[in-house]
């Protein structure tokens, strides 16, 4: 059985299993096959014998020091931008998330990563359309597995489904009619001259 993640809409706990939903499935996907000119599937050939070609994204995977050595993902240590150590931030699976009520305009200014849809039993649902009766937005901190950043995440409703969305923060200024402000503007000569053309 899948696990649950609890929300806490102030004080209210509720539960819910999530699914990320992947983009292949909304929009399926492509796969390049290289053929020779008999029409025959071409397989990656290596010149140098005894060599190995490692497979896409599995280097990711992989973390070494700056000796070259192997490093195991439990003995690494975090530091922020200060050069001060960071404590690591929990998985959603550990602890009841705190969800806080946001603005819209807070989450239309999200950078997104992925969504996850909410798979809500169908026992406790009331509990869910009560929170987000207005198109309420919720944000709180979300991290599938204990690291050293969290990212922000967003639940929001359509009416019959819950989804949440995981990215970052961006800060805009917008600017309005009432809040630009212009230096004295000095003349400008037109350093065009038509006759060039």
């Amino acid at each position: 059985m899948a696990r649950l993640v609890k929300f806490n809409f102030g004080g209210k706990i509720l539960e819910s299993q999530i699914v990320k939903v992947d983009r292949t499935k909304l929009y399926g996907s492509s796969k390049k096959i290289v053929k020779d000119s008999k029409g025959n599937i071409c397989i990656t050939s290596d010149l140098y014998e005894g060599s190995k070609i490692l497979p896409k994204g599995s280097i990711s995977q992989v973390l070494i020091d700056d000796k070259g050595r192997f490093v195991k993902r439990s003995e690494l240590v975090g530091f922020n931008l200060n050069n001060k150590k960071v404590g690591k931030v929990p998985s959603i699976f550990s602890l009841e998330n705190i969800c806080e009520k946001v603005d819209l305009n807070e989450f239309m200014s999200v950078s997104i990563k992925s969504i996850y849809q909410l798979n809500i039993d169908k026992n406790i649902i009331s509990g869910w359309e009560e929170k987000f009766m207005n198109d309420e937005v919720y944000h709180f901190i979300f991290n599938y597995r204990e690291d050293y950043e969290g990212d922000d995440a967003y639940i929001i409703s359509n009416g019959t489904d819950y989804f949440v969305t995981v990215g970052k923060k961006n800060d805009f200024q917008y600017l309005e009619q009432s809040n630009i402000t212009l230096d004295d503007e000095e003349e400008i000569e037109d350093e065009l001259d038509f006759s060039m053309f």
